[in-house]
């Protein structure tokens, strides 16, 4: 496994970079937890700005399996994160 601590920009730009469909996301920010697959990495442009929403699907045990993320809105409470390739090293990533 390994670990980065990355600013609040780095972070985001690891998350753009290198977040694809099928991995697996641990994604801590304000109070809330997600785990769970990505379905979908969108960068469509909304209401003249440029977007970067992540599309996971959750474990089964919850109410609602499917949540949608926008990661430019949540940038400033990102806390942490875990990222698992579908083919490749757990990375752990820690907001400072």
């Amino acid at each position: 496994m390994k670990m980065l601590e990355l600013s609040v920009d780095e972070a985001v730009k690891y998350l753009k970079e290198n977040i694809k469909i099928y991995d697996k996301l641990e994604i801590s920010y304000n109070r809330i937890f997600a785990e769970g697959e990505v379905l979908n990495v969108d960068f469509s442009e909304y209401f003249g700005k440029p977007g970067f929403k992540l599309l996971l699907s959750l474990d089964e045990s919850h109410l609602n399996p499917t949540i949608e993320i926008d990661v430019y809105e949540i940038q400033e409470d990102l806390i942490e994160f875990t990222h698992t390739p579908k083919d490749g090293e757990v990375i752990e990533v820690t907001v400072v």
